[in-house]
């Protein structure tokens, strides 16, 4: 367990359908900070780093297969098959001698090092129908494990794995590796938001949100309890709230002279007119309350405040 690198991936895919960003990598390592016992390093595979708390690492991409796109896979879905480089016969010289790729838009419940404690040499998240063997959400390998997965790649091939399996890595993995790997399921307490394969909250450790919504998106608007409950991050000092009133401006300059903020949380209105990077944009007064509480801030201040809830 010593050597275990825990790692997200993080890139900017054009036209896709979720846009992430880095304070979704700094929730995610926080909540596995918070739940994992045992020594571990956390890191983010990413050409991206800007915002990333300085804690996390920062695994420079290797790029094999970033420009292809299976036809199967919309360009609007997550194209993954850059993932496959985890199964280079060099992966320990990138990722580590031994490695747990995780998904970042998912919910930690519960202690996860009982997830990781199996000796065997590739572990992967079940696939959520009996169609699919596995889910891409989640793998832990040894290095150097399975490399016929990196080794038989070819574009073409990919495609007649996108026409049996769905998906794009983990249709590529399903494809070469065949059924028969050790998985994770339900009874790990690993499960999937939305279906039926979501553990009991007194089972739960580790929940994936494929598709939508995403965990960020119930913690900002107030759904579903134990995700803002559980999907937040650790304290990151002050926060300055910039809402819709007029006031705003002269409230923020006000409030500026008291020094540095650790994030800005904005109106879209505001957001435009801020002259540096803004965090996360809030739709109403009560969103940038959660926001800024889901963000892990133990101090903000709200510069122009309605006390009114505004349509998106």
């Amino acid at each position: 367990m010593d050597d275990l690198t825990v790692m997200t991936w993080l890139w900017r895919q054009d036209g896709g359908r979720v846009a992430y960003a880095a304070h979704h990598v700094n929730i995610w390592a926080d909540m596995v900070r918070r739940h994992l016992s045992t020594p571990h390093r956390i890191a983010c595979v990413t050409d991206m780093p800007d915002g990333i708390d300085p804690w996390i690492d920062i695994i420079t991409p290797p790029r094999d297969f970033v420009s292809v796109c299976i036809p199967t896979w919309g360009v609007d879905k997550p194209q993954c098959l850059r993932r496959i480089a985890l199964f280079r016969p060099d992966a320990a010289d990138i990722f580590g001698a031994r490695f747990v790729s995780m998904d970042m838009d998912c919910v930690i419940t519960g202690e996860i090092a009982p997830l990781f404690a199996d000796a065997a040499d590739f572990k992967m998240y079940r696939g959520t129908t009996n169609e699919r063997p596995y889910n891409g959400s989640m793998l832990m390998m040894t290095a150097g494990a399975r490399s016929q997965v990196y080794e038989r790649f070819t574009p073409a091939a990919a495609e007649q794995a996108g026409r049996q399996y769905v998906g794009s890595d983990q249709a590529w993995i399903s494809y070469v590796l065949g059924r028969g790997e050790a998985t994770w399921g339900v009874e790990d307490g690993v499960g999937c938001y939305g279906s039926s394969l979501l553990p009991p909250p007194d089972a739960r450790r580790l929940t994936f949100f494929p598709g939508t919504p995403k965990p960020w998106q119930l913690a900002e608007t107030g759904g579903d309890a134990w995700v803002q409950d559980n999907y937040r991050g650790g304290m990151r000092g002050r926060c300055l709230i910039l809402g819709y009133a007029p006031t705003v401006w002269d409230e923020a300059a006000i409030a500026l002279q008291s020094g540095a903020f650790d994030s800005v949380v904005a109106s879209p209105e505001a957001a435009r007119h801020w002259p540096a990077a803004v965090t996360a944009i809030a739709r109403s007064d009560e969103d940038a309350l959660r926001i800024s509480a889901m963000l892990g801030h133990d101090e903000f201040t709200f510069c122009g405040r309605t006390g009114a809830k505004v349509a998106a």
